[in-house]
């Protein structure tokens, strides 16, 4: 690999590992900061469950009209204007007074991270071959993972500024949202699509790239590749997993497993270390999987992902009852949970479908 093209790996993955960092932040700002706004606007847990809920609907499927943008213009700029310049609206949360403003705010505000996996995920597959790409994936999933612990700290310690002390963190994330677009401006070039591959990588150019623009007549094309349709219906399950444990996992541990307030926390954040290194160790396995095993290797990993997940996230919601179990269940599921996105699904989407239309084909 030539050092100018290293360099221009490294900066992608340093810009879209912020892009992520901040991005996972967000999903979670709401439930940590959740305690203060309920006592400031006397709201309840249950309507804490609408607004996050809507704003994965919302969120999700705005993700498809992203991916067609992305496919059809600069991908960076897509980025810029969706994560940066759309973080402004996350600011606009903390000046929230009621439920309804707050609702319209957050779902308004998270549409705009609905471009992030779309257009990063295509410049990564444009920007790294096939067998590099899980890994690749894996490293900036496992950057935004900490993204989570950082915010646990950050909004640990201003809601006990004050009482507003939550207005405080919806106004800086949205401000360093907008730093993270900033900085995916000056470090991201958008790669030629295609370039990657192992059969154009030599011959493409920006000019002959051009003529394969994104149409709407692509939507019909990718609704026939089942890879598509299997990782649209897999993520699905996938994130409603993900998501109801981030937004109710210390609760459960608090309500129903007895432990203190300070206590859970620390357990959550320890799962959000192990999907984090899960991330990156399912992306280098599934990178080696299909080196080895190019026709079943991404596939196999994927379904040793779900094998040792489940039983283990079973066993955690309905047997284990001691410290010693629920931590060990907690750590095996979140390692290996999203082995079967970052080793598998995202890659062989990549793979599978034309370079001017991965971006529509990647949905969450």
């Amino acid at each position: 690999m030539e050092p100018t093209q290293k360099r221009g790996r490294g900066r992608i993955l340093t810009a879209l590992g912020f892009g992520f960092f901040i991005d996972s932040a967000e999903d979670v700002a709401l439930p940590m900061l959740w305690p203060a706004v309920r006592t400031t606007l006397g709201l309840s847990y249950a309507q804490l469950g609408y607004i996050d809920s809507i704003r994965v609907i919302f969120q999700t499927f705005s993700g498809p009209f992203w991916g067609m943008l992305a496919d059809r213009y600069n991908r960076k700029w897509i980025l810029v204007i969706g994560t940066g310049i759309w973080g402004l609206w996350t600011s606009v949360c903390g000046f929230a007074t009621d439920y309804w403003q707050l609702l319209i705010v957050r779902v308004i505000a998270c549409i705009g991270l609905g471009c992030l996996y779309p257009a990063a995920f295509s410049i990564l597959a444009d920007s790294f071959g096939p067998k590099r790409r899980g890994r690749a994936m894996g490293t900036i999933s496992a950057i935004g993972m900490f993204g989570i612990v950082a915010g646990a700290l950050a909004f640990g310690e201003v809601i006990g500024i004050s009482e507003n002390g939550w207005r405080i963190g919806f106004i800086g994330l949205g401000l360093m949202s907008v730093l993270s677009g900033l900085v995916i401006a000056v470090l991201v070039k958008d790669p030629v699509r295609g370039a990657a591959e192992p059969e154009l990588e030599s011959i493409i150019t920006d000019e002959s790239a051009a003529r394969f623009r994104f149409s709407i007549k692509g939507v019909r094309e990718l609704l026939g590749v089942k890879t598509v349709l299997v990782n649209f219906l897999q993520g699905i399950f996938m994130l409603t997993t993900i998501n109801a444990l981030a937004t109710y996992y210390v609760t459960w541990l608090v309500d129903d497993r007895g432990f203190s307030e300070s206590d859970a926390p620390l357990f959550f954040g320890a799962v959000v270390v192990a999907l984090a290194v899960g991330n990156f160790v399912g992306g280098v396995v599934g990178d080696r999987a299909y080196q080895r095993w190019p026709k079943y290797g991404r596939a196999a990993v994927s379904q040793i992902s779900i094998a040792v997940a489940l039983p283990a996230m079973w066993y955690l919601f309905s047997q284990a009852t001691s410290t010693q179990s629920i931590l060990i269940c907690s750590l095996v599921a979140g390692f290996f949970l999203d082995w079967t996105r970052r080793g598998a699904m995202q890659p062989m989407v990549q793979s599978a479908v034309r370079p001017e239309l991965r971006s529509t084909a990647t949905w969450h």
